[in-house]
């Protein structure tokens, strides 16, 4: 390692924020490129994105960055004039070389330069710059429609010195065949100097022209270590600024305001009557202004889902071929704006469940086909706006959730008993593949198989104080949908008490609340119940589940909060209700984490500390 000798620091972090800038939408448009029916407008933006990369590093001194950047730009510059065809395995090699790029650049965010082994991806590029590469790749193509050969035939001399006659050798140009035999005369000089790096084997077809023995680059992972963005900033538009600029100032006038009245108070020159009045207004007008700041701050803390998004059509194409599988990703509403610390968050439980989904929900093309199909299968990526929730759904037509097989390898596993089985809904059994261990698969992969990712999914949205939903039909596909807050840092709740203590639960998780004589509860197997409607509504009292001690005798009547989601739902019994209001969710602090039931805290206006339940982990444990 050595450290990064830039003198102009300011220079340094304006490149570190052009290149990252470039590399994100790289990923997405080298995609879109082996789909695009006009690839030339891509080609363009990419050749462009990858020249500038190669003209600052140079400008800065960064050698291993331009040597990369340098081989990518002439390969891609041949693909712009239709000498280089667009491939599925020639897109493997510039994907590779963007991977390499991305861990350059990242050595340079941390501070030092590592000697990174770069020659076998340069080995990867020189074959594509090839002269003969158009003519070889068309020679492939009549090879695979014909079984005889109708290309030009090789020269007597030439076909003999060819180990094997290769129906499409992806090779320098002394493979050339007999029309350019002055050329092949007057390559011998430049040609040992490209043949430093291990060419291509002569006898593999097109597929297969990239050496075997260069040692693959460092790649990013598919988690958070290949985000070149920068966590700890945030981009904010200017106008949000204004804004947020012009509800300080009228703060600032009402805290003037508040400061007169006090003022006046104080020295006498303002009755009683004229007091309250002025302090009615300030307090409507401050309760106004402070409303308005708080969502400017949010919003100002508020990402589009594309930060995340946007990682995903290159990990779909890079499993999708390592499974074999055809899969056209479709993707909805990457506009949608949540808090940059549930975006930070998502990303994990994401991938998973994309990774479930090629995994075991899409079939392969054959299997498709035979299933009256099309061959390609579709997964659908959305985000919408639903009340202060996002909603983020991830689709696929593929197989459904086979529920007997589901829950017949959780009885194989221990996971649970023939009697819970009986008494389970299709959706509880749906549920099962979160347990930790589960598995459908008799032998684990390289990507799924420990009963690992479902249960990392479930932890990880619970964390968040969201909902996951499983909907599947067998032979038409699944849908896995996550409901998730705007927000972690302010939330609306519902205030209740019990035994004289206070506590918050989420808005969100609260169905209706109902004033009830408590003669009307009723013990099945144990557990307190209510029938509401046509439904038996199991109870848990809080003052049980906290401890708290009573102070009074117990009242006839009492309320019940009704919480939950689909079709799980729990009465949770409490004294009062207090009313709604905004509270700021504040950590219990590493002493105190992991609290069964209580999701964290906040401060009341009186100065009170009042707990937030988290009535999920209330109807988890009651299961």
């Amino acid at each position: 390692m050595s450290p990064i000798d830039c003198e102009d620091q300011e220079l340094l972090e304006g490149f570190l924020s052009e290149t990252t800038e470039l590399l994100e939408k790289l990923d997405d448009d080298l995609v879109a490129l082996e789909k695009s029916s006009a690839p030339d407008e891509l080609l363009n933006s990419i050749f462009r994105s990858i020249h500038t990369v190669k003209g600052a590093s140079s400008f800065l001194g960064f050698d291993l960055l331009v040597r990369v950047t340098h081989k990518t730009e002439d390969v891609l510059n041949r693909m712009r004039k239709g000498e280089v065809p667009v491939t599925p395995e020639i897109m493997d090699v510039i994907l590779e070389a963007t991977d390499l790029v991305k861990v350059l650049v990242n050595d340079i965010k941390a501070g030092e330069i590592q000697d990174r082994e770069i020659d076998g991806t340069i080995a990867k590029l020189i074959p594509l710059l090839a002269d003969n590469l158009v003519l070889q790749q068309k020679s492939a193509e009549a090879q695979a429609a014909q079984p005889a050969p109708q290309a030009v035939p090789p020269e007597p001399s030439k076909a003999a010195e060819q180990p094997q006659p290769a129906p499409a050798p992806q090779q320098p140009a002394q493979a050339n065949t007999a029309p350019e035999p002055p050329k092949a005369a007057e390559q011998p000089q430049p040609t040992p100097a490209q043949q430093t790096q291990p060419p291509p084997p002569p006898e593999k077809a097109s597929s297969d022209m990239v050496p075997r023995k260069t040692p693959p680059p460092p790649k990013p992972t598919e988690g958070k270590s290949d985000d070149l963005s920068d966590n700890t900033t945030v981009r904010v538009d200017v106008k949000r600024l204004d804004d947020l600029m012009n509800q300080v100032g009228e703060l600032v006038l009402e805290r003037n305001r508040m400061i007169q009245i006090n003022q006046n108070l104080q020295q006498g020159n303002i009755n009683n009557l004229d007091f309250n009045e002025d302090f009615s207004k300030l307090t409507k007008r401050m309760n106004f202004v402070t409303s308005e700041l708080q969502m400017q701050v949010l919003k100002m803390r508020m990402l589009p889902v594309d930060k995340v998004f946007k990682k995903f059509p290159r990990i779909v194409r890079s499993l999708a071929r390592d499974l074999g599988k055809e899969v056209d990703l479709q993707i909805f509403g990457e506009e949608t704006e949540l808090d940059r610390s549930v975006v930070d968050e998502i990303g994990d439980p994401l991938i998973h469940l994309i990774r479930n989904a090629l995994d075991h929900g899409l079939e392969t093309p054959e299997i498709r086909m035979a299933a009256g199909k099309p061959r390609t299968g579709t997964l659908v990526l959305a985000a919408i706006h639903e009340g202060n929730q996002i909603i983020i759904s991830i689709k696929d037509d593929g197989a459904g959730i086979d529920t007997e097989r589901v829950a017949r390898k959780a009885l194989e596993k221990g996971l649970v008993s023939e009697e819970q089985l009986a008494a389970m809904s299709q959706r509880e059994i749906f549920d099962l593949i979160f347990l930790p261990g589960f598995s459908t698969k008799d032998k684990a992969s390289d990507l799924s198989g420990r009963g690992v990712g479902m249960d990392v999914v479930k932890t990880n949205i619970k964390k968040l104080n969201g909902l996951i939903e499983i909907r599947s039909e067998k032979g038409q596909g699944s849908e896995f949908i996550l409901r998730l807050p705007l927000t972690l840092a302010i939330i609306q709740s519902l205030l209740v008490e019990v035994e004289g203590e206070i506590y918050s639960l989420p808005l969100s998780s609260v169905l209706e609340t109902l004033r009830v004589d408590q003669r009307q509860f009723h013990t099945i197997g144990g557990q307190e119940s209510l029938k509401l409607r046509d439904i038996v509504l199991p109870l848990i009292r809080l003052e049980t589940v906290f401890k708290v001690q009573k102070q009074e005798e117990q009242e006839d009547f009492c309320y019940v909060v009704v919480v939950g989601s689909a079709d799980k739902r729990m009465g949770l019994v409490v004294s009062k209700l207090v009313g709604q209001q905004e509270v700021a969710i504040k950590s219990l602090g590493n002493y105190l984490a992991n609290i069964p039931g209580i999701a964290g805290s906040t401060i009341l206006g009186d100065g009170r500390v009042a707990l937030i339940i988290d009535p999920f982990e209330l109807i988890g444990s009651n299961e």
